[in-house]
């Protein structure tokens, strides 16, 4: 097609007419309409900002929970009683060393010495620490089935003989419900999953009750004296103590919340400057291009995150347990294991067809967490394609106020 005539103009015969003549010519060569360009800017950012709404609230909701999972749930997986630790399940410990039966009594009762008889430490200093984010007997009230050794009253631990599994001692709960089988280590992996406070509830009990002894003369319990230290124990010092596990525990889950919550974040902001570069009131060239870069940044962190999650939760332990399926003998035995020793992930101890709580809900937020990243990309798609039209319009809009001193 030949060039429009304004276009062949002499520079110097053109004037503001010829100006805005030159402009309607490239418009209309480069087959570029504004009122179109419009509409596709509000449908492209309306569409996005529909699907970053639906994206942003799945993966906070999903982030926030694929590592808040509470301790409840995980003592049902464990045991199949929710219920966790609770004061009076520590006393019944202390009662048992105390006890006149038990031959391994030696001096007060101290938190090494909770370590080493009843949770299999060795008695050093820190060696307590090490454990309970290994055994799930130390946050779960019942045990899964009556210990080897142990002689047990349907529910409850009437001696525990010469038994020596983790977390056993006199009056311990015994679950009589069905429960799943934990794959090697699966406590240590799914610590970074469960609900710091319900931890924390559980951990301060058990210094209270450990830390304290009933004098002859008083039915009050008071605090004992720090053997290392020399100085005595006080509601004070166990408040600080069980405070400062609890910021552990949300310190060793704050680079995996960090790396969640980066994309939805950036992918916000985008959003944001992406409605602002439609208004004539805002520097459009600025916030386009911040808008584009904002996006992009949130476009890598949402994949990132894809991968940070899918490892934190498939990769660390879901991965250890077999779904089972409608699979019978001999693939699967009557307790709910694989043949080669593996955990089902959908069968009880009692071979009963069951999702693990603890597993499937994980399993859940991270499919959440994936699904609402797909709807970020979405938007961000959309939204690239708003500022584009915004930098396009901007750009042919420049055509219109051009002097001959621009041209040159």
């Amino acid at each position: 097609k030949p060039p429009s005539p304004s276009l062949l103009l002499p520079l110097g015969t053109r004037g503001a007419g010829g100006r805005m003549d030159r402009a309607a010519a490239w418009q209309q060569q480069l087959g570029w309409n504004e009122s179109a360009s419009r509409r596709t800017q509000i449908i492209t950012g309306s569409i996005g900002l529909v699907l970053l709404f639906c994206g942003v609230v799945m993966q906070w909701w999903a982030g926030n929970n694929v590592s808040d999972v509470s301790l409840s749930t995980f003592c049902e997986s464990y045991s199949g009683d929710g219920r966790t630790m609770q004061l009076e399940d520590w006393k019944a410990m202390k009662a048992h060393y105390y006890s006149p039966t038990n031959p391994h009594r030696d001096g007060p009762l101290s938190l090494q010495k909770v370590g080493q008889l009843y949770f299999g430490g060795d008695g050093s200093l820190g060696s307590l620490e090490r454990l309970i984010y290994r055994e799930p007997s130390f946050w779960c009230k019942a045990l899964p089935d009556c210990p080897e050794g142990a002689d047990c009253n349907k529910d409850t631990v009437l001696s525990s003989g010469t038994s020596r599994a983790h977390g056993v001692w006199d009056e311990r709960t015994v679950s009589e419900q069905a429960y799943w089988h934990l794959a090697p280590g699966s406590m240590f992996q799914a610590n970074g999953h469960t609900r710091c406070w319900d931890k924390f509830l559980v951990y301060r009990d058990m210094l209270k009750e450990v830390l304290t002894e009933y004098d002859d003369r008083s039915t009050q319990p008071r605090y004992v004296m720090d053997e290392l230290s020399g100085q005595t124990w006080s509601d004070d010092a166990v408040d600080a103590a069980a405070w400062a596990e609890l910021y552990s525990c949300y310190s060793s889950k704050g680079a995996t919340g960090y790396v969640l919550g980066l994309g939805p974040l950036l992918s916000s902001l985008a959003c944001i400057f992406c409605v602002l570069s439609m208004f004539t009131c805002c520097p459009r060239s600025y916030t386009s291009s911040l808008g584009r870069g904002l996006a992009l940044m949130g476009f890598s962190f949402t994949l990132l995150g894809f991968w940070v999650i899918s490892f934190t939760t498939t990769q660390e332990f879901v991965s250890n347990y077999v779904y089972c399926g409608g699979a019978g003998f001999p693939l699967v035995s009557e307790n709910g294991r694989y043949f080669d020793g593996t955990p089902c992930l959908d069968r009880t101890s009692l071979n009963d067809n069951a999702m693990n709580p603890f597993l499937s809900w994980s399993a859940w937020m991270t499919g959440v967490y994936t699904f609402g990243g797909v709807l970020n990309i979405l938007a961000t798609i959309f939204l690239l394609v708003t500022i584009a039209k915004n930098i396009e319009a901007e750009q042919l809009r420049k055509f219109a106020t051009l002097t001959p001193s621009d041209e040159l």
